[in-house]
């Protein structure tokens, strides 16, 4: 069926294009790069970001309405009135709004405090709790949790939200009138941010700014919004990654561009592996409260890891009796941290076992001989239950309390033994297994994992690793990942933390753009969502759509020899994805790779910013080349590997990687990350990043 949208672009805006896509579950399907030279083209709005001038950026119907006209040749641009005083968030909120106006039409709108704005302007822009805003209903206080409006009244456009006092980039300040302005650039000018920096804020030009006339509430779909930085990798070779200053410069326009995403959260609460320092605290006085395997209870040798007995009452006592003691019923958010330590489930005494529904017939049908799941026991169910016994029990001090738990491991696949939980029972859905890409069967098998937790009554949040695989290669996933999410976000999915951001925009953009973009617009298809990314790219835009579906189809059609590659050289997807890259990207998949690129700079022809935007994307393929390269000579999976051989290639990549450090292409800190655990390395790269080579 056509996905249908409307061109927000031109200055009548009455026009619709349909643009045929599938809208169907995404398996293991191939991708044609011939329909990207087939589609239609991009949106005006797109087009005209990438160096000609548009009359009008905002949709403006045919008929009566009353459209502001912000920015107009020969007219008095519009004034941005902000409070007498100000919150950093309105401060900062204005700020992006006036740099994303100057970069679409050139005019420089004016800031000024409620107090000094003339009687009456020909039009203005009120940013948070003007006087203004007051006199037009807008009652702040009375809006959600991160929640804003956008409003015309006469000849004013309101923006205003619930904003809290700290720093505008920090997630857990409230950024309402922030995020209005960024929803209105979106969906008033289309501008998309596609990465980090400059090169990657796409803001289409226009002689003529207008705002819709409309009253719009826009509220966060998800209460936490969270993609773990990527930005604290502790290096033992830091000559592998950034040098300090380029470190800096990368994580402040992460930091930016994370935000312009509305990344966030509007409830505080901390999780993690929950019980790690528990055997030091407890297990000379209650050993009961610790896995029981094969007669002993605790950890099988000093320091090794362990599980707990979820089964017994007086733990379950004592970790509500440590949450009343830290004023745990009193707080704003009150929340009980029961997740799991980072092993699977062991606990054989009989109280554990009594609790485990039956494994299903397919328990371990997905998962690797090598897997750390592989052959354990089906323990989904004691977790549930120990969850909602928790929660019960610290219930009767709070009723508002909600447990944090985890599925992972042998007790991620859905209880079977009819266990009823309830909302506020929040588990973090977060596979050992499930890498992308996946065979069709096993991808519906994950998603009836998801439906099958959020029938039993949990509240489910998306814990996933996925983003940290792919190291500094050319991994595109997409529209798998898309699926995936738009499944949970159909299924009752409540928040995202996702594991991690590694930054790799040059190679993975079409995985990132949409991790991001999912975020805001979860009902948007695959499809339409990466036309969106694709059309920044101008006239290049299909030669890009079809590099990028090269690759996809490239890793969906390979998928048996890339899983025998991590398998045979015991590699981890997420750590040590290095020690086989050369295996999964060898040297005679680039050329084809290469020519599309050549294509697509070829089309943007002498349109300087789309030029830009390819040269991005070969910087990245020519990276990730040196990538495999490296990986050929000093793989830690081949003994006869020595720093020595591959010390020429190593310094011709490190070179690169000095010359590109502001280019933002990668996030060099995790590539290195994953190569100090997959290459045979020298003392020399332990030097500093601007000292070697």
């Amino acid at each position: 069926m056509p996905f249908t949208q409307f061109n927000d672009s031109g200055p009548g805006g009455a026009a619709e294009r349909k643009v045929h896509c599938c809208v169907g579950t995404p398996r293991l399907r191939r991708l044609d790069p011939g329909l990207a030279f087939g589609l239609l083209r991009p949106t005006l709005a797109a087009v005209v970001g990438v160096g000609r001038l548009s009359t009008t950026l905002a949709l403006v119907c045919i008929g009566a309405r009353a459209d502001i006209t912000l920015v107009a040749p020969g007219q008095p641009p519009a004034v941005v009135v902000v409070p007498d005083r100000p919150t950093a968030v309105v401060k900062y909120a204005a700020e992006e709004l006036v740099e994303h106006v100057r970069r679409a039409s050139g005019v420089s709108l004016r800031i000024t405090p409620e107090s000094s704005v003339p009687t009456d302007p020909r039009c203005a822009i009120e940013l948070g709790p003007t006087r203004a805003a007051l006199a037009a209903g807008i009652e702040i206080e009375r809006l959600p949790a991160e929640g804003s409006v956008i409003r015309t009244r006469g000849n004013r456009l309101f923006l205003a939200g619930r904003d809290g006092g700290g720093d505008p980039l920090e997630r857990d300040t409230a950024a309402g009138t922030m995020f209005a302005v960024y929803e209105w650039l979106e969906q008033d000018l289309g501008v998309r941010w596609l990465w980090p920096g400059e090169l990657g804020t796409h803001v289409p030009r226009a002689s003529v700014i207008r705002a819709r006339e409309g009253d719009r509430k826009v509220q966060p779909r998800f209460f936490q919004r969270h993609v773990r930085s990527g930005l604290g990798f502790k290096l033992e070779h830091p000559a592998l990654g950034f040098t300090p200053k380029a470190a800096e410069a990368y994580a402040r326009e992460q930091n930016v561009f994370v935000r312009r995403h509305r990344l966030g959260r509007s409830e505080r609460f901390s999780y993690g592996h929950a019980f790690t320092d528990w055997w030091a605290r407890y297990g000379q006085a209650h050993p009961e409260w610790f896995q029981l395997v094969k007669g002993q209870r605790g950890p099988a040798k000093p320091g090794a890891r362990f599980s707990m007995c979820v089964s017994n009452p007086s733990l379950q006592a004592e970790i509500v009796r440590l949450w009343k003691e830290k004023g745990g019923p009193a707080q704003r958010f009150p929340t009980i941290n029961l997740v799991e330590n980072d092993i699977v489930g062991l606990c054989e005494c009989e109280a554990c076992r009594a609790w485990d529904g039956p494994p299903p017939p397919d328990v371990m049908k997905f998962y690797s001989p090598s897997s750390k799941v592989y052959g354990t026991a089906f323990v989904s169910d004691r977790y549930a239950r120990f969850a909602l016994a928790v929660q019960q029990l610290a219930a009767r001090e709070n009723p508002d309390v909600k447990v944090i738990g985890y599925v992972y491991f042998n007790y991620f696949q859905a209880p079977t033994s009819g266990v009823r939980l309830n909302e506020n029972v929040l588990l973090g859905y977060c596979p050992s297994g499930g890498w992308y890409p996946r065979a069709e069967d096993e991808h519906a098998w994950y998603q009836r994992q998801w439906r099958g937790w959020r029938e039993a009554g949990a509240r489910l949040f998306f814990r996933v690793n996925y983003f940290l695989d792919g190291y500094a290669m050319p991994y595109v996933f997409a529209h798998q990942f898309a699926d995936d999410f738009r499944h949970a976000a159909s299924h009752g999915m409540a928040a995202t933390d996702f594991d991690s951001l590694t930054g790799q925009w040059a190679v993975q953009g079409p995985n990132l753009y949409l991790l991001m973009r999912l975020h805001t617009r979860p009902e948007a298809t695959t499809d339409s969502l990466l036309q969106e990314y694709y059309d920044a790219f101008g006239a290049a835009g299909p030669a890009v759509r079809a590099y990028f579906a090269h690759w996809e189809n490239y890793l969906t059609s390979e998928r048996p020899r890339l899983m025998a590659a991590f398998e045979d050289r015991v590699a981890s997807r997420w750590r040590s994805f290095a020690k086989v890259a050369h295996r999964v990207f060898p040297a005679d998949c680039f050329p084809p790779a290469e020519a599309l690129l050549a294509r697509a700079a070829v089309a943007a022809g002498s349109d300087p910013v789309a030029s830009a935007r390819v040269e991005f994307l070969r910087l990245g393929l020519a990276h990730a080349k040196l990538c495999a390269r490296v990986s050929e000579v000093l793989t830690l999976a081949d003994p006869a590997a020595t720093p020595e051989r591959g010390q020429k290639v190593l310094e011709e990549l490190l070179r690169f990687r000095r010359a590109h450090e502001r280019s933002g292409i990668s996030n060099f800190n995790h590539s290195a990350w994953v190569e100090e655990a997959s290459w045979k390395l020298s003392t020399q790269t332990r030097q500093e990043a601007d000292v070697y080579p």
